[in-house]
């Protein structure tokens, strides 16, 4: 069956291919013969009338149905000549139809898996990353645990506002220009000097005191302002602040009872704890970074603008769709002013080089024959049933109908790949 394949730069390829009349012919004929057994032709009983009679009263549809038959047997003859060629999608048939001379051809567009050429990993210099936990590590995480379990206590009679303290105060705010009525938050607390709390508000509270009102302007920026606020040249909110109280930081001792509190025997075995999930992340962290390191080495001939156009569309996609949906768990649903062309050309450079990773992978776990660890798979969806409270086998069916389950294999065989590779780039896993 001739066929000619035309590859484009991006992985997109144009495939024409045609069947010869004889070829054709035999096709229609089968297809006649299927449909004579069930035909009614006026002066026929059912399926006894002669096959020209049948071709002549179901042309139509003995043409529509001939027609997507040889599309579809032409596109299984090339795929089954073309062993290497794996389509990411199905092909768009661009034409499609019989010649003057009783042939059929067509012509389709589709975009196939990349066959990268891949550096080896002979060599490869891989960087430093220790993985051991250090006593200042603990010790941070250690007055962390106590930042927040600390607790505010009513400072002197004549404290004053400084930096670390907490304001309790009635807070107004109002935008000038602003035609919406001013705020008020009755007991707002205010750390001073904190990250978050604007820096005019720290800086009219310092050297405050319980009963003190102090005033503070900040000029808005077009990014803080809503489209009305900007549109009326609004540029600075007003805050009225009235002290009503002011509280000094008392955190615990790092010690046995904080421990206990925590849920802990004592001291030593919160060590112990904060040890093992700080030597995890250190060890996910070490994977993060060679993982990145070895995919750089293997990419680095890799054009990122040559991608398949679809996958990457794919990515963005989902990227925006999960930015959106940040958004409304905030409380910001998306308006119709939302810019989505800017929102791409934001995610497109992240989104390709996780295709190009993704696809690098693959590439690399069909060579190495890595097959999906159902070990993991089973404990993974095992675990979640647990947290839900329902029977393994029950989960796993949920999984399987929300098309789920297929993705958690995926992940399981990327992460067994990623294994793979840094086992052949010499870099022992801790």
């Amino acid at each position: 069956m001739p066929h000619q394949i035309t590859r484009h730069p991006d992985y997109t390829v144009e495939i024409t291919a045609d069947l010869d009349k004889p070829a054709v012919d035999q096709e229609r004929e089968v297809i006649a013969r299927r449909l004579r057994a069930q035909a009614r032709v006026p002066g026929f009983r059912p399926g006894k009338a002669p096959l020209s009679a049948v071709r002549a009263r179901y042309a139509e549809e003995i043409h529509e149905e001939l027609t997507e038959h040889l599309a579809g047997l032409l596109w299984r003859q090339v795929l089954d000549e073309e062993e290497e060629f794996q389509p990411l999608i199905q092909p768009t048939f661009e034409e499609m139809g019989f010649g003057d001379d009783g042939a059929f051809s067509f012509k389709a567009r589709l975009e196939v898996r990349p066959d990268f050429d891949l550096p080896t990993l002979d060599g490869i210099e891989l960087p430093e990353h220790s993985v051991e936990v250090t006593d200042a590590e603990i010790q941070a995480e250690l007055e962390g645990v106590s930042e927040e379990n600390a607790s505010w206590e009513p400072a002197g009679d004549d404290a004053q506002a400084i930096d670390g303290v907490m304001v309790e105060a009635d807070l107004g705010a109002e935008v000038d220009g602003s035609e919406e009525t001013p705020t008020t938050e009755e007991n707002a607390r205010i750390i001073v000097g904190a990250d978050g709390i604007p820096p005019e508000i720290s800086e009219a509270l310092q050297g405050a005191r319980v009963g003190d009102q102090r005033v503070a302007v900040r000029t808005m920026d077009d990014d803080q302002l809503d489209e009305d606020e900007a549109e009326k040249g609004a540029r600075a909110a007003t805050y009225t602040i009235t002290v009503k109280a002011i509280k000094e930081k008392n955190l615990p001792e790092i010690d046995d009872d904080l421990a206990r509190g925590l849920g802990f025997d004592d001291l030593g075995q919160l060590k112990e704890r904060i040890v093992g999930v700080l030597g995890d992340r250190k060890a996910s962290d070490r994977r993060d970074r060679l993982r990145r390191h070895i995919l750089d080495h293997l990419e680095q001939g890799v054009d990122l603008e040559t991608l398949p156009p679809t996958l990457v569309k794919e990515a963005v996609t989902g990227d925006i769709q999960r930015f959106v949906y940040h958004l409304a768990m905030q409380g910001q649903a998306p308006d119709d002013q939302m810019d989505y062309q800017a929102l791409r050309a934001r995610f497109e450079p992240e989104a390709r080089l996780r295709v190009l990773d993704t696809l690098v992978l693959e590439q690399l776990g069909e060579a190495w024959d890595v097959e999906v660890p159902e070990n993991d798979v089973d404990a993974y969806v095992a675990g979640e049933a647990q947290q839900k409270g329902i029977p393994a086998a029950e989960h796993r069916a949920n999984l399987i109908k929300e098309n789920r389950l297929e993705n958690l294999r995926h992940a399981a065989r990327m992460a067994a790949i990623v294994s793979e590779l840094l086992r052949r780039a010499g870099a022992e896993e801790a």
